[in-house]
């Protein structure tokens, strides 16, 4: 294929996920009470721009970026070439929150340390699960969309897409209004969390749910798509800190399976628990951000590792719980090794 033939296919590529996204948009506040709600929708961002993605930001051709796993340089095969930074501005951002909400129910998280207190915790991953909703009812809209990019998917595939978002979006409604009643009444312990600090920062980020295939002893858990047997709606959170790196599991009382993965996680001892966790990173959550230094330090053979796991966990559904072959807290990629302040 010749070098011309590639640069079409990648602005194909361009123009179909641009479409995808403004087919889909949607403009809501995510917080229950709309009485309450002041100013316009913004373009809310699920883990804070000017503190935490101000600690991953990096330099590349004179651009202050940072690096996603959902926007890739596309090739031919594999089908994901490499990932392309991004500004900070574009990163987490939903239009999910109004003016006044967005700017008084995080204040406590916004404006002060981390003190792994239940309100705290909750807030997180209250914000966490808003996104990752807020993301699966654009898409769902986008699916149902008569566009180019439905137009180019094959109708039976479309409709199992349909599908599997309109399941999710169904259980996140029923999530959603238990989330309504906890916050409104301030019920922050009212969730089970998990969560553990690495006495190191680490240059990555991330803030979403998660359904993960299985755990990690390999329990079945969201490798389905039977309308009656429910997900687990697990809400991740991951932050770099001033001198620390926060991680956040957080889950609903009634949630099981969810409970026996967390259990499962904390059986594990420091290093096979941090590696767990960056497998779980890599093959659930697609809102996660990492600086550029860690993106170069990972090597060209690394890259290409990260690359064909993301393409993996997209086309192909695991029989086990995914081990990745990247550990991303390993002491090498930490912020003082890659030079970050």
């Amino acid at each position: 294929m010749t070098p011309e033939e590639i640069e079409k296919i990648k602005i194909s590529h361009s123009k179909i996920f641009s479409e995808y996204k403004r087919t889909g948009r949607i403009s809501e506040c995510f917080y229950h009470d709309k009485s309450k709600c002041n100013g316009n929708i913004k373009q809310s961002h699920s883990i804070q721009r000017n503190g935490r993605l101000s600690i991953i930001e990096g330099i590349v051709n004179s651009n202050k970026v940072i690096y996603t796993f959902t926007e890739i340089e596309p090739g031919i095969n594999p089908t994901i070439k490499s990932l392309k930074p991004i500004g900070k501005s574009a990163a987490s951002t939903f239009f999910g929150f109004c003016d006044f909400h967005d700017t008084t129910l995080f204040s406590s998280i916004e404006n002060n340390p981390f003190d792994n207190s239940d309100k705290h915790c909750f807030l997180h991953s209250y914000r966490a699960f808003a996104h990752s909703y807020h993301r699966k009812k654009e898409e769902l809209k986008s699916y149902n969309s008569d566009s180019n990019f439905t137009n180019k998917i094959d109708p039976e595939w479309l409709k199992y897409m349909i599908l599997g978002a309109q399941i999710s979006v169904n259980e996140g409604e029923e999530e959603k209004k238990k989330l309504d009643i906890l916050i409104e009444n301030e019920l922050y312990d009212h969730l089970e969390y998990f969560t553990y600090i690495i006495p190191k920062k680490y240059p990555i980020a991330c803030s979403s749910i998660i359904n993960p295939y299985f755990s990690f002893k390999g329990t079945a858990m969201d490798n389905h798509i039977n309308p009656t047997v429910k997900f687990s709606h697990i809400m991740l959170t991951v932050l770099p800190d001033h001198n620390q790196t926060i991680i956040i599991f957080a889950c609903f009382h009634d949630d099981e399976k969810a409970i026996l993965f967390f259990d499962e996680l904390n059986e594990l001892k420091d290093y096979h628990l941090e590696k767990a966790i960056s497998s779980i990173i890599i093959s659930c959550s697609e809102n996660t951000f990492f600086a550029p230094a860690l993106w170069d330090k990972l090597g060209e053979e690394g890259q290409r590792q990260l690359c064909y796991e993301l393409e993996e966990d997209f086309i192909s559904i695991p029989k086990s719980f995914k081990h990745s072959k990247i550990n991303f807290f390993e002491p090498k990629f930490s912020a003082e090794k890659l030079g970050i302040i």
